[in-house]
């Protein structure tokens, strides 16, 4: 068992979407059920490198705001109205809570690329987590959304020399695949809420932003990411019936995953030449 466990297929995609499958399953009449893809990473690292916050790496801290991200979704969720700026708010604490992960780096850069560094990371960030919101009321979307991230935050990460984040993005779409194979199932959607939304905006935007600043990800890689939810967001299928609508979903989105993939791939290339 402790060699399968150490397995590290097992440890990115197997028991996290296990993982995601037994909570998805119990709470599956609920947004609680996008708790799945909080836990799908947590349990990524938990298997990989373990759980710990001391001393407080900018790896730490992304696991530290993904953790918190479900907690505030579920907050929000509870209540029947929000102010009209909840979600610029988010966004912008969420760029603001980037350049906090990344300080230690930007710290040591001279104020005209600490400032465009961080400035550049922070608005990517706050852009994704808008995006994701977008979604929070459709779960064919925003599990389609989930999985197609983090294949392209994964695999782009891989491409890019980060093993640790490539084992990261495979568990936010286990997790995501998770949920979208029980609506499929259930032939039912889920609304993720701001539970779902909020966790993979944030967790996708900060890992690729990770691979950006402490691997090898170009830049551009960045924003061609931003395709994925918007993509989600098209109205194809619409009218169809649930599993149908899912299809079309998850096609759309990983097809737009296409494009931050390749500009990862491209640079590959490039270094290699």
């Amino acid at each position: 068992m402790q060699s399968l466990l150490e397995d590290p297929a097992v440890q990115a995609a197997l028991a996290p979407l296990v993982v995601a499958l037994l909570i998805g399953s119990a709470l599956h009449r609920t947004r609680l059920a996008w708790l799945a893809i909080a836990a799908a990473l947590a349990t990524a690292v938990a298997l990989s490198t373990g759980i710990a916050f001391s001393p407080l790496t900018a790896a730490r801290k992304i696991l530290l705001l993904v953790l918190a991200a479900p907690l505030i979704g579920i907050a929000l969720d509870a209540r029947p109205t929000l102010p009209r700026l909840t979600l610029p708010a988010l966004a912008a604490l969420s760029g603001a809570a980037s350049v906090w992960v990344f300080w230690s780096v930007l710290s040591q850069r001279e104020l005209p690329e600490m400032l465009a560094l961080g400035g550049g990371v922070a608005a990517f960030t706050a852009a994704m987590v808008a995006l994701a919101l977008r979604l929070r009321s459709d779960g064919a979307a925003g599990g389609a959304a989930t999985v197609a991230l983090g294949v392209a935050v994964g695999l782009a990460a891989l491409l890019s020399a980060s093993i640790g984040n490539f084992a990261n993005g495979i568990a936010i779409a286990a997790g995501g695949g998770a949920l979208m194979l029980l609506q499929f199932a259930l032939a039912r959607a889920t609304a993720p809420g701001f539970v779902g939304m909020l966790t993979t905006g944030l967790a996708a935007a900060l890992i690729a932003a990770a691979t950006f600043i402490l691997a090898e990800l170009p830049w551009y890689a960045l924003p061609l990411l931003l395709l994925v939810p918007a993509a989600a967001a098209l109205p194809l299928g619409a009218g169809r019936s649930g599993r149908v609508r899912l299809v079309y979903a998850q096609a759309v989105a990983l097809a737009a995953a296409a494009a931050p993939l390749l500009a990862a791939w491209l640079a590959t290339r490039a270094v290699a030449a």
